[in-house]
């Protein structure tokens, strides 16, 4: 990229307008690892764009879903250009278009970065004899980031130099200021855009140790979803009118299903029998059921039963809830209960790890939308193009406490009542946003399994590549059994999976790190300040250190 856009944009309903601002690459250019890593990330998005395959995903996403918080070499020049802005702009635009969550809360990432370097940058100026105040900002940001990512970027900054309130304490508090400000129903809009996408951004967070800010509790949620009923009701926005209606939803439910358990704070396996493991490494696919054929004959049964006795249920929208399925469901069923042996005789013995909800991103089917040109469009554009996209999934924990899930609704219940909806319309939105759940909850005697799932949702008439449909099985091509975090048991595939991850750390070597022989984990945490005596994951004495001269 020889030029990079800075965008300032308003909006009008749901049409948005924009003001471009070009920005030229500097002549020094990448002078930082981060500057680099952006290069090549839209290397990586131009490939997808042209190529999309579960290949061209894996290679942009290894470089989005950052885990270990010690993972990357931060060498390099010191500074904030507008052209980086631009890339950052241009990135959370692709992340949006192509829905690929983790390229947005990696952009996330990267400004809590910089936010905070610039603050520690800051603490040097009486060594240096600099007389400049405020030298904490990131002018750049401020005047050209894109609105939700400018308002993350202000809210990280009065959150990391004044430590004295949470994340969401503060976020609130400058909304809040903000609102008080607003002189005019265009910034009303404005603030309200920028409010509602960043909470939707951050929900699609994947669980990685960069992302425990995000991690807000029951009651700090409550609170921020309040503030979001206040700006829609303020900017007259209905809440059960998409696309509204399916930010909320996905909002809602990425929150306080992720939220379950504490949120996601262990590891994540498959287990796979030795026949499975050997066929995945030369199909590439990864099988889902239809939710019918799954093994539990009661699935999809316990939320509908709960709704049987009304007595625990106090609001009187709520009534003759209809659970019919409105779209296709496919399943995965994962674990996170490592290494165990009842899991292993029960599924298989060959165990594939993975350090968080990366999983989210690799098994959702890819999508093509057909582009029509518009009839004021450049001529020289194609009457139509395809462009790809990633299928929706979500993600959580299973219950298998009844009254843990009563609490739970009963929370939903209270989310959905701020809303300024009819309560027919809040019954309505619920009855939908029920469908999320429905999968959601097992009876106990399952406990032992601690479940964690994946729901593809797929429509009908969507066109999708590299996957089968046949009467049992959704098959999607992905990486996931290719470039595991870590793998347990005699894996068959155990030497073709050594060889791709040894390529995939070599290519994205930034920083020593503790590598185990055994089950293959590489972790840049763990040994930061001595070598452990063992791996953390599977036991094993067989480690070493992995330096740049021996990577």
């Amino acid at each position: 990229m020889g030029k990079a856009v800075l965008i300032s944009y308003e909006r009008n309903g749901c049409e948005m307008y924009y003001e471009e601002k070009t920005a030229e690459k500097p002549e020094k250019w990448p002078a930082n690892a981060r500057e680099q890593i952006l290069d090549t990330l839209c290397e990586c998005v131009e490939e997808f764009k042209k190529n999309p395959s579960y290949k061209t995903r894996e290679v942009l996403l290894s470089l989005t879903c950052e885990h270990d918080l010690n993972l990357n070499e931060n060498f390099g020049l010191v500074r904030v250009t507008e052209y980086e802005v631009g890339i950052l702009n241009f990135l959370y635009l692709v992340g949006n278009a192509y829905q690929i969550s983790s390229l947005k809360t990696y952009i996330y990432n990267i400004i809590t970065q910089v936010t905070r370097l610039q603050k520690i940058t800051s603490w040097f100026n009486p060594v240096i004899n600099c007389d400049e105040e405020n030298t904490y900002r990131v002018i750049p940001y401020e005047q050209g980031l894109i609105f939700p990512l400018r308002l993350y970027h202000i809210v990280y900054q009065k959150f990391t130099i004044e430590k004295n309130k949470s994340f969401a304490e503060q976020l609130i508090e400058i909304v809040e200021e903000t609102l008080k400000s607003c002189q005019t129903e265009e910034e009303i809009d404005t603030l309200t855009h920028s409010y509602t996408s960043m909470l939707l951004d951050i929900s699609n967070m994947h669980g990685s140790k960069r992302e425990k800010l995000w991690e807000f509790t029951r009651e700090e949620l409550y609170k921020l979803l309040a503030i979001e009923a206040k700006l829609l009701r303020m900017n007259k926005q209905p809440a059960n009118i998409r696309p509204v209606k399916g930010v909320l939803m996905m909002m809602i439910s990425n929150f306080i299903l992720k939220s379950r358990n504490g949120y996601n704070n262990d590891y994540i396996c498959k287990y796979l029998p030795i026949e499975v493991a050997k066929s995945s490494i030369s199909n590439h696919q990864i099988w889902m059921k239809k939710t019918e054929l799954l093994n539990d004959e009661r699935e999809k049964k316990v939320i509908p039963e709960l709704f049987e006795d009304m007595s625990w249920i106090h609001y009187d929208w709520i009534k003759d809830i209809d659970f019919s399925e409105t779209r296709n469901y496919y399943v995965s069923c994962f674990s996170k209960s490592i290494n165990n042996s009842h899991m292993q005789d029960g599924y298989g013995e060959c165990l594939y790890g993975y350090k968080n909800d990366r999983i989210v991103d690799l098994i959702g089917p890819i999508g093509l939308y057909t582009l029509t040109k518009k009839a004021d469009a450049d001529a020289d554009l194609p009457d139509t193009m395809k462009r790809p996209y990633i299928a929706q999934v979500i993600t959580f924990d299973v219950l298998y406490d009844i009254e843990e899930a009563k609490t739970e609704l009963q929370y939903l219940f209270s989310v959905i009542d701020m809303f300024d909806l009819s309560d027919n319309n809040k019954k309505m939105f619920l009855q939908e946003i029920l469908q999320y759940w429905i999968l959601s909850v097992k009876d106990s005697k399952w406990k032992a399994e601690r479940e964690r799932r994946y729901v593809i949702f797929l429509y009908d008439d969507y066109e999708y590549i590299e996957t089968e449909l046949d009467d049992t099985f959704l098959k999607v091509k992905t990486s996931l059994f290719i470039t595991p975090d870590f793998i347990i048991g005699k894996n068959p595939s155990k030497w073709e999976i050594m060889r791709q991850l040894a390529a995939k750390r070599k290519a994205l070597f930034s920083k020593e790190y503790l590598f185990c022989e055994n089950c293959l984990m590489q972790d840049h945490d763990v040994a930061i300040h001595e070598k452990p005596e063992k791996c953390p994951i599977c036991g094993s004495k067989n480690i070493r250190m992995i330096y740049h001269e021996n990577a």
